[in-house]
Parts: structure tokens; C-alpha cells; sequence
């Protein structure tokens, strides 16, 4: 693809969202910068990035502000030469990707949800509510805003990192596999982590339920998405409106398999970021990685799911453009009234 399309633009969007022209000059800026953000099909975290967006600028047209960027479509694809199950996307040159997660990591657990999978805002606020004090207030709340017409439900969820959520609940299978363990983890943090870790399972697996109830479309399959910050960063993915299935993602001996994956690949490939699928038997499938350098490494499967949606996006009336990663901020406006010629009423969200 080589022509440039339009990914932002200053205007009230169908949800009531308004991107000032401001932060559209920042979000050039970040295009444009040392570290690309990816390019997906369809928002679609799951499946590998199909390249990178470059060459950002502001356009106006008509009075109206634009950010213009041009998608780059990873040209290279090889074969893995230690595991032919799994293929390579790439370039020629190193083109490292923009961080999923930038901020620092904090003391709670966040659950981020899209104010437009919400009839209202009243429903958000009870959903809000219900986590609050299902966690007994040790909870952040975030919005994890998606530029979609009608987005499928989605919940994230961003634990602790890696070292102090994930390595202390596995250490004891990774004992049994023969692994030497790290005694930097202290035998107090542990053995906290090991007693609550049932309570833990369960708050998230109630929230997860509760926040279902609240969320639009009803005929659309949830997808959970697990974070864990860390070197390095983890997405566990859970497609199912069955908050069970999250009790038995997040077992100590499921975790240890997504533990053992990780230190395997290590062994190749310098990894930035690497993403889990639950599948049918509630066991975690390895999808893809990005490495440091920014190339794509994942399975035939899931390179051919990606390539199956590129197909049907490009044969849709509209093409689907999305971007990995945060960091624009939205503000909620009020549409006008048929007899008002502005627009009032600014408030956050």
C-alpha cells in the first residue's frame, strides 16, 4: 500500500468523541518518531500486526484538521530456521515498534473497558462500581478507548508485573521441569501470593461476569485480554463470555506452560512482546511475538487468520486502520442540537 490515508481527524466522531487539533499535532509526532506504531487489521491484538504507520502529517480539508499516515505492509516473509511450524514477517531494515504498555506498571489491578460497548454512561458507572467493590476498592478503573463504529466487547486487564505476579505462582512446577530458580523473589511475597491466590481468581472471574452483563453487543463474543508488564511484556487473550474460563486460564500449572514457552523462544530470539490464546481445552497456544528489532515471528495459523481478515477488509466499502498503542486522549462533547450551531457542554470521560 503506498498511499496515505486518513487516521484521525478533528471532529465530534459518531460516539460524541473530539480529538483537538493539538493532539492530533501529538499523535503525528509519535508516528513520525524513532519507536512505529503497528498496523492492524481491525484493532485485532490477537493476530500478528500486518506492518507499521510512517510519514504522519497534518492536512486541513475544508476547515477541518487530518492526520494523514502511510500504512508500511511488512515485505519480507521467511521461514523460521529452528521451528518450521512458525513463520517471520519483516523488513529489511530494523524497524522497532512502539510499546503496548508504556506506563509504570502500579500497585492495583486495572481493568480498562470502551465506553461505547455501555448503552450509557449510567451503566458504566454501576459496572465501575461493582468491580470497586468486588477488589474492596484495591482497583484501578481506566477507559481503553477504541475508534470503532460499533467495537466488540473487550475487557483488559493489566496485572501486577511479571516477577511479582507470574514467576512466584509458577516456581513450584518450574522447580519439578528442572529449572534452577531465582531467590530474588522473597518467601514472603510468595507465600502471600500462593493464600490469595484463589481470592484473586475469583474477584477477577466475578468482575469479568458483572461486566459482561453490563457490556454491547449481547450477540458478540467477549474477549479478555490479560497484560502483564514485565521484559517481556505478556497478553494472555480469553475469547468467551464464560467467566469460569478465566479461573482455568490463570492456574499456577496453565501459567507455568506460558512461563516455559517464554524461556524457550528466549533461547532464539530477543523478544519485546509476546501473546497467548486460550483455546478450546484451556490450554494456552503460543500466537506471535514481536522482537526488539521489531520483526514479527508467530504461527502459520495465525498469520493465516490475519491474512483471511486483510482479504475481507479489502474487499469492504471501508478499510479498517487501527494502531497499537495509547496514549491519545480523548474528550467527550455533547452533539449539537438540530437548532444550535455549537457545540456545548464539554465534559471528561
Amino acid at each position: 500500500m503506498s498511499e496515505k490515508v486518513i487516521i484521525r481527524s478533528a471532529t465530534v466522531d459518531r460516539h460524541g468523541d473530539y480529538t483537538t487539533v493539538e493532539m492530533l499535532k501529538d499523535y503525528a509526532n509519535a508516528v513520525n518518531g524513532d519507536l512505529k506504531m503497528r498496523y492492524l487489521a481491525n484493532h485485532r491484538r490477537d493476530i500478528p500486526p500486518m506492518g507499521y504507520f510512517d510519514e504522519a502529517e497534518l492536512k486541513q480539508v475544508d476547515g477541518i484538521h487530518h492526520v494523514l499516515v502511510l500504512p508500511i505492509e511488512y515485505d519480507k516473509i521467511d521461514p523460521v530456521e529452528w521451528d518450521d511450524s512458525l513463520v517471520m514477517n519483516s523488513q529489511n531494515i530494523s524497524i522497532p515498534l512502539l510499546s503496548r504498555n508504556t506506563e509504570k506498571p502500579g500497585e492495583h489491578i486495572t481493568f480498562s473497558v470502551d465506553k461505547n460497548n455501555f448503552q450509557n454512561i449510567s451503566d458504566l458507572n454501576i459496572t465501575g462500581g461493582q468491580i470497586n467493590r468486588a477488589f474492596e476498592g484495591k482497583v484501578a478503573l481506566q477507559l481503553d478507548m477504541r475508534k470503532e463504529l460499533f467495537p466488540d466487547p473487550r475487557i483488559v486487564i493489566t496485572l501486577a508485573p511479571y516477577a511479582v505476579i507470574l514467576y512466584p505462582l509458577v516456581k513450584p512446577f518450574l522447580k519439578k521441569m528442572g529449572e534452577k530458580i531465582s531467590e530474588d523473589i522473597a518467601d514472603d511475597i510468595y507465600k502471600k501470593l500462593k493464600s490469595e491466590g484463589k481470592k484473586l481468581l475469583s474477584r477477577i472471574s466475578l468482575s469479568v461476569q458483572l461486566t459482561r452483563g453490563k457490556m454491547i453487543p449481547a450477540d458478540k463474543t467477549l474477549l479478555i485480554i490479560f497484560e502483564i508488564p514485565g521484559d517481556p511484556y505478556i497478553e494472555l487473550h480469553i475469547r468467551s463470555d464464560d467467566p469460569t474460563k478465566v479461573e482455568k486460564g490463570l492456574q499456577p500449572a496453565k501459567l507455568a506452560s506460558v512461563h516455559q514457552k517464554v524461556s524457550d523462544l528466549q533461547r532464539y530470539v530477543d523478544i519485546s512482546e509476546i501473546y497467548f490464546i486460550l483455546n478450546n481445552k484451556n490450554k494456552w497456544e503460543f500466537s506471535y511475538l514481536l522482537t526488539i528489532d521489531g520483526k514479527v515471528i508467530g504461527t502459520k495459523i495465525a498469520f493465516k487468520k490475519r491474512d483471511k481478515l486483510v482479504t475481507r477488509i479489502n474487499l469492504s466499502p471501508t478499510k479498517a486502520f487501527s494502531v497499537g498503542a495509547s496514549g491519545v486522549v480523548y474528550e467527550r462533547r455533547r452533539l449539537p442540537s438540530p437548532d444550535s450551531e455549537n457545540l456545548s457542554g464539554l465534559e471528561n470521560v
